[in-house]
């Protein structure tokens, strides 16, 4: 890959962005202006329900309804820094929709011109573009940064979920199906699998050479045979030599790469990664495709066609497809079902209990200095 752009001066940079389209931050990834706005937002809330709500409480409790000298006081000073603050709230709502700083532009741009000058075009996603392990949950996913070719894209996905971990992945569509095959790379387990999901064991196989070192590989049941037709000696070496890093799942017409990792696409090192599975692995997987046909399916197996053609290695259906069998393999995904719908409804709740709560309570104890005698 060409990626001189990521160590260009920065007024190269800088000049190269000016001429090319302007492509906006996506509003559902916040600035670091934004977080601070809202951390702002929600002390700024709960110090108006603390001080509001303890002078309320000695007019009406204490004082019995009457406000005191120390009370007047007490209001009149926490009204006077209240105005301060929310003046300076203002300024900062508005600094928060200032373009971004020059860094960070900078950086953004930097990914963007490698990406444009390699033939990506940078497209975030707001939903899944497509199905694995790393997109199957059931609060969905997003997928910020993300760079887009004909048949290929990469860039990471992160889950909506709260505290949620970011996949870094590449994706390549295929020329035609192959059964659900994953291979768990050792290399990347830390503690544990480092897989998105519980894959049954009954499923494991068991490869010849040194690459059961590197990966843990898994098919459908009776479709052993199938993965050593796909896993060939020197797609296995590819993956062992260009791409032990990541983890890999054929399902479908794609083949995915992905690792728990948030990568950054303005080091040389995660664009490196990225085009030695392109240059080395995804040929090999690419020209296998074209040729694997699942003769389990009625209508593709090479006995029932023998009599319509005469070389029946030659021939392939006009549409190759995968027997039930094979489409899925026995995954458990703790990522799908109710329990992250659970965690997604109560984050949603507190995140609101940060802004109501404080503004019923702030606006009650208000009323109750006002109401007082």
């Amino acid at each position: 890959m060409d990626l001189r752009w990521l160590d260009a001066p920065a007024d190269e940079v800088a000049a190269a962005l000016a001429s090319a389209a302007p492509r906006p931050r996506p509003d559902w990834v916040p600035t670091g202006r934004q977080v601070l706005l809202h951390v702002n937002n929600t002390v700024l809330l709960w110090a108006l329900f603390v001080v509001f709500f303890s002078i309320g409480v000695a007019v009406d409790g204490y004082g019995d309804g009457t406000v005191g000298a120390g009370e007047a006081t007490a209001f009149w000073w926490a009204v006077g820094v209240f105005v301060v603050w929310f003046s300076l709230t203002v300024a900062l709502w508005r600094w928060s929709l200032q373009p971004l700083a020059t860094r960070a532009r900078l950086r953004q741009g930097r990914r963007e011109l490698t990406a444009l000058v390699n033939g990506f075009r940078p497209e975030a996603s707001g939903h899944a573009t497509f199905a694995s392990l790393v997109t199957d949950h059931s609060v969905g996913v997003r997928e910020y940064p993300r760079f887009v070719a004909a048949s290929a894209e990469f860039g990471t996905v992160r889950a909506r979920a709260p505290r949620a971990r970011p996949w870094q992945y590449l994706l390549v569509r295929l020329a035609s199906p192959l059964p659900h095959l994953v291979l768990d790379s050792r290399r990347n387990d830390g503690w544990g699998a480092g897989l998105p999901a519980a894959v049954a064991r009954h499923q494991q196989l068991s490869l010849e050479g040194d690459f059961d070192r590197s990966f843990r590989t898994f098919a459908p049941d009776g479709y052993g045979p199938d993965a050593l037709y796909v896993l060939t000696p020197d797609v296995m070496g590819a993956l062992v030599d260009h791409a032990a890093d990541f983890d890999v799942e054929m399902r479908d017409d794609t083949v995915v790469f992905f690792r728990q990792l948030d990568a950054d696409y303005t080091r040389a090192a995660d664009w490196e990664r990225v085009d030695a599975a392109l240059t080395h692995v995804v040929p090999r997987l690419a020209a296998l495709s074209r040729l694997y046909v699942d003769e389990r399916v009625p209508g593709q197996g090479a006995v029932e066609i023998s009599a319509a053609a005469r070389e029946v290695a030659t021939w392939r259906p006009p549409s190759p497809l995968i027997g039930r069998d094979g489409r899925r393999l026995d995954a458990r995904t703790p990522q799908t079902g109710r329990l992250p719908v659970i965690a997604k409804i109560t984050w949603i709740v507190v995140r609101t209990g940060l802004y109501v709560v404080p503004g019923v309570f702030a606006f009650a104890g208000f009323m109750s200095i006002v109401d007082g005698r």
